[in-house]
């Protein structure tokens, strides 16, 4: 089973979200996976649901949104969490969006699930007010809808404490194909939980390398890990299984930098 990042994995980083794409040739790889019926594809992503199907567009695929906490496949839902958190965070999207307003070319997005607030289109210049502001307003957020603050790849989140991908992962893992390795591939501080819930069990790959990372496994794209990786069913063994040769010449294990 493949589990998949979306932004900064199957597409680019870019200055602003709603402009990232898949390319035509990870498109067409992902999509003649998804095809086979034999494979078990998950797109796990803090997107939300409507954003991340827009985006990708595949119909059989497993859609992991808002950090897994819906998660979507043949057509309806198989997990919703925290559905009450909905309006509190509407709540604060509205205050945020005051307290930023003297921010140039700030982006706060509600994701239903959970609040982001983008730093990448931001002169560098801002950064720390917009967290300053930003810690400050939600402090006493946190404890009341227990919900958590959280950093990415220039960004700030605001989301339940309950739930995250890596129990996201475990959940569809165990339910949809329980006899099969799974293999996550990410990029960003959330998908560290991800690896480090998965890597008792299966191959954990980061895309960049990173020094910290809970992955056991390195490679430089997604592009280099499509070149060699065929997916085929494979039954998980009773010892974690290596990944198979024809990836070793590209992962590097993050266990020896």
């Amino acid at each position: 089973m493949l589990f998949l990042d979306f932004d900064g994995t199957l597409s680019p980083i870019v200055k602003n979200p709603e402009e990232a794409v898949i390319k035509d040739k990870v498109k067409g790889w992902l999509k003649r996976l998804s095809e086979d019926k034999n494979n078990k594809i998950a797109i796990v992503t803090g997107r939300s649901l409507k954003d991340i199907i827009k985006k990708v567009g595949l119909k059989d695929v497993i859609y992991a949104s808002n950090h897994g906490m819906e998660v979507y496949y043949g057509g309806r839902f198989l997990l919703r969490k925290a559905t009450d958190i909905r309006r509190p965070l509407k709540r604060l999207e509205r205050e945020l969006t005051i307290k930023l307003s003297g921010i140039p070319d700030i982006f706060i997005e509600n994701k239903g699930l959970s609040l982001a607030v983008h730093l990448r289109r931001v002169e560098n210049q801002y950064h720390k007010e917009v967290k300053r502001i930003v810690n400050i307003t939600v402090e006493s957020w946190l404890k009341r809808y227990k919900l958590q603050l959280t950093g990415g790849k220039m960004l700030i989140e605001v989301r339940p404490l309950s739930w995250d991908k890596g129990k996201a992962v475990l959940w569809i893992w165990k339910r949809l194909a329980p006899k099969h390795l799974p293999v996550y591939v990410g990029d960003d501080v959330t998908d560290e939980d991800a690896f480090s819930a998965l890597k008792p069990y299966g191959i954990t790959i980061r895309i960049g390398r990173w020094r910290k990372s809970n992955a056991e496994y390195s490679v430089s794209s997604i592009e280099k890990l499509m070149a060699e990786m065929t997916l085929k069913p494979r039954t998980l063994p009773s010892a974690r299984l290596s990944p198979p040769a024809s990836l070793w010449p590209i992962l590097t294990p993050l266990s020896e930098e």
